[in-house]
């Protein structure tokens, strides 16, 4: 009766942990923004996008290793199925992440929307592999999914954009209005 059991067991446990992996993306995407976020000023946003980035590469490293251990494929031959290798990719792209700080702004957040969608699509869809979903529908989640959070990273930059020229725009208010006194002398 064990070895029956076994294989759904396993299987239960791929989904409660995909489910684990899909529910902060999906509240984000439902809602706009993370919880706790409306607070934030327009630099602490921003730069949750680049913590964001780094957690996409490492949900994509993670999905692709429980996908691989759970007997899927690497259809991708530049990605190496090791656990060391994958270790060393997802190291890799949280590098390139820190290296987009030395680019200049335009360049830097090119580069952390298209990393973050990029590997937010791609975790997405091995999840759904390890959910045993068929391909088309993986590689669909995973491109909605990485759509979604280009929009999203897209709105959270222009918002904040806004933001910060407004707080340019505004004058400081003075502490005190001058007044003007008119004295006159008489002869």
């Amino acid at each position: 009766m064990r070895n029956l059991c076994a294989p759904l067991f396993r299987r239960l446990a791929r989904i409660a942990t995909a489910c684990l992996f899909v529910a902060p993306a999906l509240v984000a995407c439902a809602t706009g923004s993370p919880p706790g976020t409306a607070a934030l000023s327009a630099e602490q946003r921003i730069d949750r996008l680049d913590k964001n980035a780094m957690g996409a590469a490492v949900a994509d490293g993670l999905s692709t290793g429980l996908a691989l251990s759970s007997g899927a494929l690497e259809m991708n031959p530049l990605v190496p199925t090791s656990p060391v290798g994958l270790i060393v990719l997802t190291g890799a792209k949280i590098g390139l992440v820190k290296y987009a700080d030395r680019l200049p702004e335009d360049e830097r957040r090119m580069l952390i929307k298209s990393s973050s969608s990029l590997w937010t699509g791609a975790a997405l869809n091995n999840l759904m592999v390890l959910l045993s979903a068929p391909s088309p529908v993986a590689i669909a989640a995973g491109l909605v999914a990485g759509v979604l959070w280009w929009q999203h990273s897209a709105r959270v930059y222009e918002r904040a954009d806004r933001e910060i020229a407004a707080r340019r725009e505004t004058p400081a208010p003075e502490a005190e209005p001058r007044q003007v006194v008119a004295v006159s002398v008489a002869p």
